[in-house]
């Protein structure tokens, strides 16, 4: 794979690649974060991480530099997987990430052959305050949400640091979400969520049918918002990518 700003391999494959998934992870994190649950996809699938600036092997780049232009941000994406040898491929959102994979699948429909939306409604978070999010906010996100290790809560620097990854994030979340929320989705979609979720009820994710225009699958899972990380859930949510994998190159 070249060497790119934007993307890279975060699990290689055994032998040869027959089909690829694109991770894209949460506000805060890079798809580092789901290695757990993406391990467990067939040893031929490829996985391919997309890290936004302000994480793991960007740590050091400023977060804030996305919003200038978030539309440039998911055509650079979008450039750099075009690059990559063909391959049926689908993108993996996790809240967050779910907003980018869409804008990524609108802007170019040939990028992917479904969508697999994880913890997002459709039209964006409530959580959303277009950007003006207090650090009492953010912590009441983080802490709803759950996840995060408590060494990093612990950690003043790592603290400041992932509150302000955060505000990018969710800013840069909603700008996605509102700006295409009525437009039609040309690819298959598999919507999955935590029955317990603070930060997104379950019976938001039925409203993506309004825009599934080839076709909608619904999973909710025990657990909150990082169900997919239960080691409870992990094989059974790799399942679901790679079923999205059978049915794009059969439809």
């Amino acid at each position: 794979m070249p060497q790119h700003v934007w993307t890279s391999v975060v699990r290689p494959v055994r032998g040869t690649a027959v089909a690829r998934v694109v991770v894209l992870a949460h506000s805060g994190a890079g798809p580092n974060a789901l290695l757990p649950t993406v391990r467990w996809l067939p040893h031929d699938v490829e996985a391919v991480g997309v890290t936004l600036p302000g994480r793991e092997r960007r740590f050091g780049e400023d977060p804030s530099r996305i919003l200038e232009d978030p539309e440039g941000a998911v055509a650079a994406v979008a450039g750099e997987l075009r690059t990559l040898s063909p391959l049926p491929t689908v993108l993996f959102g996790h809240s967050m990430g779910a907003a980018f994979a869409v804008a990524l699948a609108l802007a170019d429909p040939d990028l992917c052959r479904a969508l697999v939306l994880s913890a997002h409604p459709n039209g964006g978070s409530r959580t959303a305050l277009a950007g003006k999010w207090s650090e009492e906010d953010l912590m009441d996100i983080l802490e709803r949400g759950g996840g995060t290790p408590a060494e990093v809560l612990q950690d003043e620097y790592l603290q400041a640091h992932l509150l302000n990854v955060l505000r990018c994030d969710l800013t840069l979340g909603h700008r996605l979400a509102t700006g295409h929320a009525h437009r039609t989705l040309p690819v298959p979609l598999i919507v999955l969520g935590g029955r317990d979720d603070a930060l997104t009820e379950t019976a938001e994710l039925t409203r993506w049918s309004r825009r599934a225009g080839a076709g909608l699958r619904n999973r909710v899972f025990s657990g909150g918002h990082f169900y997919l990380l239960d080691e409870a859930n992990q094989k059974d949510v790799a399942d679901e990518i790679a079923g999205a994998l059978r049915v794009s190159a059969t439809g």
